[in-house]
C-alpha cells in the first residue's frame, strides 16, 4: 500500500511538471509575436535625400530641366518608400527592397535630365541675347559690322549694323536682324573649320535671295550655308575630293516665319533639316572638309568679310580667290546659331528644335 502510494506521489509530481511545461511553453508561444526592429537609417536618409532633390528640379523643354511627367513618377517612388519607412511592421527585407527601388528610381529620374546636344563638340552657339558673343567656352564672339553691297564688282560699304530686335517668342533684343550687307564676323580659329560639321540655326526672311547668306567660313572654298533662289536650305563645302553644293530639295523657308534649319556633312553624307525634320539625305558628297588654305574670319549674315573682298589671295590661290561677284548677304532675323564640329544625329537635331521651340 506505501508503495502503491509512493508511485501515486511521484505520477502526481510527473503530472505536474508536465503541465508546468506545457503551460510554459503555452505563455512562450502567445508571447512569440516578431518584434520588428529593422534598421531604417539608409531608407530615412535616401527620402530626405530624395525629397530635396525632388523639390529643386524643374520640368520643362531646356537643358537643367526635367522631362515632363518625370517628377510625378519620382513622387509615387518616394511616398511607397515613406509608406514602408513609417510601417511600424516593415520587415528588414521590405525596407531593403524599398532601398532599392528608390534608388532605381532615382536613376530613371536622373536620365529625363534634359542636356546641352552634345556639348563636346559644340564649336560655337550664338544665342543673340542682347549681344553677339559665343555662349560656350570657346569665346568664339562677333563683332557687329557693316558689310559690302554693290552690283557686279564694284563693291561699297553698305554703312548698317545688325540691329537687335525680337526674337521668335517675341522676347526684345533677343534677335539680330540683317539687310543693306550688315553681318557679325567671327575671328578664324582651326576649330571654325572641321573636317565635319552641323549647323543649326533660326532665320525669318524678309526677302527672297538667291545668296541669303546664314553662316559662311570662305564662302565655297570652305562651307557656307545659305538659303537660294527658291527659298530651299543650300550647303556647300570644299572637300578632299572637290567642291559640293546641295540643296534640301524640299521644304521651303516661308516668308516672314521664324524657321529652324539645319545642315550637316560628314564624309559621304549631306543631309537638311526643316523645324526639326530630315527633309533631304544626300549620299553623293565624298571626302572630309578641307582646311581653307589661309585663315578668313567667319561671317555670320554675309559670304566674306569686307576687307577680303577683291584682295590678293596669300597662299598661292588664283588671283580671283576673293573675287567679289555681287551682294551676298542675309535679308532678315537670325537667331540661336550653332556650329558642331560632328554630324549630329536626326534625334539630336529634334532635341535642338524641341529645347529652341520654347522660351
Amino acid at each position: 500500500m506505501k508503495r502503491q502510494k509512493l508511485y501515486l506521489l511521484i505520477l502526481s509530481w510527473l503530472m505536474f511538471g508536465a503541465m508546468a511545461v506545457v503551460s510554459s511553453c503555452s505563455k512562450s508561444d502567445d508571447n512569440n509575436t516578431p518584434t520588428v526592429n529593422a534598421d531604417k537609417t539608409k531608407l530615412t536618409a535616401l527620402i530626405d535625400s530624395v525629397t530635396l532633390g525632388y523639390n529643386a528640379a524643374v520640368e520643362g523643354t531646356k537643358p537643367g530641366t526635367y522631362a515632363a511627367g518625370s517628377k510625378a513618377t519620382l513622387k509615387t517612388a518616394l511616398d511607397l518608400a515613406t509608406a514602408t519607412k513609417d510601417d511600424t511592421k516593415a520587415t528588414q527585407a521590405s525596407v531593403n527592397t524599398a532601398v532599392a527601388n528608390l534608388r532605381r528610381a532615382v536613376v530613371t529620374f536622373q536620365s529625363s535630365l534634359i542636356q546641352e546636344v552634345s556639348a563636346a563638340n559644340l564649336v560655337a552657339q550664338w544665342k543673340f541675347n542682347s549681344n553677339a558673343n559665343d555662349a560656350t567656352t570657346n569665346a568664339n564672339n562677333g563683332t557687329l559690322k557693316s558689310g559690302t553691297v554693290g552690283t557686279d564688282k564694284a563693291p561699297v560699304d553698305g554703312n548698317t549694323l545688325p540691329v537687335l530686335v525680337a526674337d521668335r517668342f517675341g522676347q526684345a533684343n533677343q534677335a539680330y536682324e540683317f539687310n543693306n550687307g550688315a553681318y557679325i564676323e567671327v575671328p578664324y580659329k582651326v576649330a571654325l573649320n572641321p573636317q565635319a560639321i552641323t549647323v543649326s540655326a533660326w532665320c525669318k526672311r524678309i526677302d527672297t535671295n538667291e545668296n541669303n547668306y546664314i553662316v559662311s567660313l570662305n564662302r565655297w572654298n570652305g562651307y557656307k550655308f545659305q538659303l537660294q533662289s527658291a527659298n530651299k536650305p543650300f550647303f556647300t563645302a570644299t572637300t578632299t575630293v572637290g567642291i559640293f553644293d546641295k540643296d534640301a530639295e524640299t521644304g521651303v523657308v516661308a516668308l516672314n516665319t521664324w524657321t529652324h534649319v539645319a545642315t550637316s556633312y560628314v564624309d559621304g553624307t549631306t543631309k537638311f533639316y526643316v523645324n526639326g525634320a530630315l527633309v533631304k539625305t544626300w549620299t553623293d558628297t565624298k571626302g572630309a572638309m578641307k582646311a581653307v588654305p589661309e585663315p578668313v574670319n567667319l561671317c555670320i549674315g554675309q559670304q566674306l568679310p569686307k576687307d577680303v573682298y577683291n584682295r590678293a589671295p596669300k597662299a598661292g590661290q588664283a588671283a580671283d580667290y576673293f573675287a567679289y561677284y555681287g551682294p551676298s548677304y542675309f535679308k532678315g532675323q537670325l537667331d540661336d546659331i550653332r556650329i558642331y564640329n560632328r554630324a549630329l544625329t536626326d534625334a539630336e537635331i529634334q532635341s535642338i528644335f524641341t529645347i529652341e521651340s520654347t522660351k
